[in-house]
């Protein structure tokens, strides 16, 4: 009876852009990159990419026609500016320019949440059976999204990456659009309040 409450209601459309997809896990390595290379050198990739994205915006009128670009592009973007890509770009180099100021584990952490739990989110989540009421998001994306982020991110941030993989996914569980800004600092958010009280509570039993 309670799995069944929980069944999808909705229609789904079980399909993704698998490039696109690929593209959007690769994220988790920009952490790795930026250890073992320097975080300019991260930063400098990130910006490089950006400012590539924005250069084949201007231009999508003439090239939207090539088939390659249906592989990463959805319908609506097409014809309207693909928000989505560039919110993502900006929210990697955002949290890498964060880890100058703070935990730079805990700010790897978060682009790992963006890259792996989102990603395997959708990838496991269309072959889902339990839905969030009216939502096509269901509940077995959901838990992926949490073990993939957790597991990926704990290099990064040891325990307190459990923190960020439930509070990424649970954002991206309820968000509709700019999940890929929403996702990483709720992320963020949720490991800074667990190392906060965690200290608090070093501070008093010391």
């Amino acid at each position: 009876m309670v799995l069944k409450n929980f069944a999808c209601t909705v229609p789904r459309f079980l399909s993704y852009l698998r490039l696109r997809k690929i593209v959007h896990l690769s994220g988790a390595l920009f952490p790795i990159l930026a250890i073992y290379s320097g975080k300019e050198v991260a930063l400098g990739f990130v910006l490089f990419l950006t400012l590539l994205f924005l250069g084949i915006e201007l231009i999508k009128p003439k090239i939207r026609g090539y088939s390659f670009f249906r592989l990463l592009w959805r319908k609506n973007e097409y014809e309207e500016f693909a928000i989505e890509p560039l919110l993502y770009l900006l929210s990697i180099l955002s949290l890498l320019l964060l880890s100058y100021r703070l935990d730079e584990g805990i700010c790897y952490a978060s682009i790992v949440v963006l890259a792996v739990g989102d990603g395997l989110a959708t990838m496991v989540g269309i072959h889902g059976k339990m839905c969030y009421g009216s939502s096509s998001k269901t509940i077995e994306g959901t838990i992926a999204g949490i073990l993939g982020a957790a597991i990926c991110s704990l290099p990064f941030a040891g325990p307190t990456a459990l923190a960020g993989a439930i509070t990424g996914m649970y954002v991206e569980s309820r968000s509709g659009s700019h999940d890929n800004l929403t996702v990483p600092f709720a992320a963020l958010l949720g490991m800074l309040a667990v190392q906060f009280l965690v200290n608090i509570y070093i501070s008093i039993t010391a």
